[in-house]
């Protein structure tokens, strides 16, 4: 009851042929679920800006390296950081002081997307409040290679934002994010969102 070499090498390229057919598709599979799992983090960290920032009583803010899986959320700094610091007896010279700029560094959260995932692009919606914190700040919120800054304020609303993932398949979603009312969706976009 052996086999025969010759039976043994029609399994052995039975398997083969097997395996090729289906790696792609699992391939394209866990790429697609790499890609599901970003933008969820992404909606997730979301969630969380807007509840650290109703809790705190602080403006959050969300902004990630483009082409890079890099992101961070953090408090928004402002000049009236100081004022207050100053009142309490807590500044040391001018600038921000090292207190705020220690607890700010403390609530500070850097992560990544999972591997092969990088964002794309974003489009952030300017209204009269990022407007009048960017001339605060000197007419500018932007930071070189860092994206516009979603921005997260106490009372529970947003940014209006839409934040575009790609994945290693080329395929790309993203996280549609209502300032109103601070939810944040995963969608597929068209292609044609993505430019704008």
């Amino acid at each position: 009851m052996g086999f025969t070499l010759l039976e043994l090498l029609l399994v052995l390229v039975i398997l083969v042929a097997m395996l090729g057919i289906g790696l792609p598709a699992m391939l394209t599979s866990l790429n697609g679920h790499r890609l599901s799992v970003s933008a969820e983090k992404v909606q997730i960290e979301f969630m969380r800006a807007r509840v650290d920032a109703m809790e705190s009583g602080r403006i959050r803010m969300f902004r990630f390296q483009p082409e890079t899986g890099n992101f961070t959320v953090a408090p928004f700094i402002r000049s009236s950081d100081e004022l207050e610091n100053n009142l309490a007896g807590t500044s040391q010279g001018i600038g921000v002081s090292s207190v705020v700029m220690q607890s700010a560094e403390q609530e500070t959260l850097s992560e990544t997307l999972e591997e092969g995932v990088v964002f794309l692009a974003n489009n952030v919606e300017t209204d009269m409040r990022s407007y009048e914190l960017a001339q605060e700040q000197g007419g500018d919120l932007e930071l070189s290679g860092w994206s516009s800054p979603v921005l997260f304020y106490p009372d529970g609303t947003t940014s209006d934002a839409v934040i575009y993932l790609r994945g290693d398949n080329s395929r790309i979603t993203s996280v549609k994010l209502r300032g109103l009312t601070g939810v944040a969706r995963i969608v597929e976009p068209e292609r044609v969102d993505v430019g704008e």
